[in-house]
């Protein structure tokens, strides 16, 4: 019977480290079946948890009604979720979950520092997922946070080369740091393009003859939505024929969002940008795409480029961002971080789209090859055992 793992997440959302942490806990249910089990505290919920939940039991240290950005949540926080009560709450479940034989920690994300310091003494060897650049790493951690993350870590896991660089520069020895990125649980089947195209073309009110440049990410500074927004008024002006620009995903950061919204008012008439907000499943519109741009400043690794590469989808994104270049080509790689270099880059690729498809094509053997579950669970399993000591 293998050790039962305690999982510590720091959200259900639909976004990258969430997403991974689904698939990884789908690959390694895969491998050791009914013998293995886990219990997961989430530090607050979102769409993921019926997911999750199919997977292990799930414990929520946020009360449902204190999440969200809204006042009545905000309310809901100061008076039912105070700091010091999630420690409590983790603390006895961690001792719940020890008299059960569970010895093993995984703490998807380097963010939870504050979680790894209320658990109980001994209670277990700690493996964090790691899926944040340097400068994540400070803006989404007070320092004592991220001070009890690398106390507290038996072993890291960087989701890219950028991101073991990044560890190696706070100070962690090389022997406790290994490269793990991102995977898919199995590769897709080759989509059906034309008819993902003419769904969501007749979805959004658009010809069929619209040309689709998708881009995709909380929008966020980082995320690079300013960039992708003068960037979709460049290439417009440069093409002949209808184009549209759709950007995927929820706000980030209210106040951001609202300038963004308020700069489409500068673009030229005839510009098609479309914010589609949160959407249930990103493949269609990935399906449906032309080319795919990840705009982000900073990128640990790209969730967006793996999903849309398994496609047979061209993605380019900016060097500068650092972790992409893990799984991207040197061609794809933007070297300017700037809205008018991947204008010039989403621009040829549009008017050398056989060029464009092979490039998706090299992307997509490269995913196959490198990227799926069958070559990164076992390593996981096997790793998690000997840090464990099982």
């Amino acid at each position: 019977m293998a050790k039962p793992w305690l999982v510590i997440a720091h959200e259900a959302s639909n976004s990258g480290a969430p997403r991974m942490l689904v698939d990884l806990l789908r690959g390694v249910r895969g491998v050791l079946g009914d013998n293995w089990s886990c219990e997961i505290l989430l530090d607050r919920g979102g769409p993921l948890v019926s997911e999750l939940s199919q997977l292990g039991h799930v414990r929520r240290l946020s009360h449902p009604w204190a999440e969200g950005t809204g006042s009545i949540a905000r309310c809901v926080r100061r008076l039912v979720d105070q700091p010091w009560l999630k420690p409590r709450r983790l603390y006895r479940w961690t001792n719940d979950w020890r008299a059960r034989g569970g010895s093993l920690i995984f703490s998807n994300t380097a963010t939870n520092g504050r979680l790894l310091a209320a658990l109980p003494a001994h209670s277990g060897s700690v493996v964090s997922y790691v899926h944040e650049l340097e400068y994540s790493l400070k803006r989404f951690n007070r320092s004592v946070d991220l001070e009890h993350t690398i106390t507290r870590t038996d072993f890291f896991l960087a989701v890219s080369s950028a991101v073991s660089h990044d560890l190696e520069a706070l100070g962690i020895e090389p022997r406790r740091i290994k490269r793990f990125p991102n995977f898919l649980l199995k590769m897709p089947a080759k989509p059906a393009c034309d008819k993902a195209k003419a769904r969501i073309c007749h979805q959004l009110g658009l010809t069929y003859k619209t040309r689709l440049v998708v881009g995709c990410g909380y929008i966020d500074y980082l995320k690079g939505v300013d960039l992708f927004v003068e960037m979709a008024g460049l290439v417009a002006k440069r093409l002949v024929g209808p184009i549209a620009f759709l950007w995927l995903g929820g706000e980030h950061d209210r106040q951001y969002a609202r300038k963004i919204r308020a700069s489409l008012v500068q673009l030229e008439s005839g510009v098609v940008i479309r914010f589609l907000g949160e959407v249930p499943d990103v493949v269609p519109y990935f399906e449906a795409s032309e080319i795919v741009v990840v705009a982000s400043r900073v990128e640990s690794f790209s969730r967006v480029a793996l999903e849309a590469g398994a496609l047979g989808k061209p993605v380019l994104g900016y060097a500068s961002a650092r972790g992409i270049a893990d799984l991207l080509e040197p061609k794809s790689l933007v070297g300017e971080t700037s809205a008018e270099a991947m204008a010039i880059s989403v621009v040829q690729a549009l008017t050398n789209p056989e060029r464009a498809f092979e490039c998706g094509e090299r992307l997509r053997l490269r995913i196959q090859e490198g990227f799926t579950a069958d070559r990164w669970t076992p390593e996981l399993i096997s790793m998690m055992q000997e840090v464990g000591g099982a």
